[in-house]
Order: C-alpha cells, then sequence, then structure tokens
C-alpha cells in the first residue's frame, strides 16, 4: 500500500506501522486513470497532528519538482487528484515525536490512435 521513504527522530509511527499496517494508510484509487479522470488520495496515520501532500510529475518540464497540494490537521482525510501525466504523491505527515514520510504514484493512460 506504501513505501516508508524517510522516517526520523523516534521510530514509534514506523514500528506501529510495521505491527498493525491500520496505523498507516495512503493510498489511491483508482492507481490508473484516463488524462483528466479522478483519482481518490486516502490517508489515514495514527498520532498525526499535521499532513502534507505533494505531487511530482514523472515527465515533461517539471519532472521531479515537488508541488505542494495541501496541508491537513488532524490523521486522517482524502483529496481527488487529477493527473495529467504519471504523478508521485508524496506524504509527510508529523506527530508529536515522530516524522514519516510515503509515496505512491498514479499512472495516466494514453489513449493509442
Amino acid at each position: 500500500m506504501f513505501r516508508i521513504l524517510l522516517t526520523v527522530g523516534l521510530v514509534a509511527l514506523a514500528a506501529a506501522a510495521a505491527a498493525n499496517p491500520d496505523d498507516f494508510v495512503f493510498d489511491v484509487k483508482p492507481r490508473e486513470v484516463a488524462p483528466g479522470e479522478t483519482a481518490v488520495l486516502h490517508w489515514s496515520i495514527k498520532g498525526a497532528k499535521e499532513i502534507t501532500i505533494e505531487a511530482s510529475p514523472e515527465s515533461g518540464a517539471a519532472r521531479g519538482r515537488l508541488h505542494p497540494l495541501g496541508t491537513f490537521e488532524g490523521g486522517s482525510g482524502s483529496l481527488e487528484v487529477k493527473p495529467a501525466e504519471d504523478t508521485t504523491y508524496i506524504i509527510s505527515c508529523e506527530g508529536l515525536t515522530t516524522y514519516a514520510c510515503a509515496s505512491l504514484t498514479v499512472r495516466v493512460r494514453v489513449k493509442k490512435r
């Protein structure tokens, strides 16, 4: 469901996620869309005080650049996205003593002629 990229400080959140996967959920449905279609990012992170979501297109001039999509209070929520190209979404969260980050990618189908 997610890949942890970085955990700093106390690893309580990462350890809790390993012990109980429901403590750290970052998912998207559907994982593949046509250009202009909507995908919904969903997160639920036990103990998180603030969540930040960023997007990074995988091609074109903006490739590899992070674009902030929003900062959200609390540990759970959802966000609709409409990627024009394959895009990686990065979630960062802060709790009282932990920091965690994960990413997932939405693939955009290209219509064949």
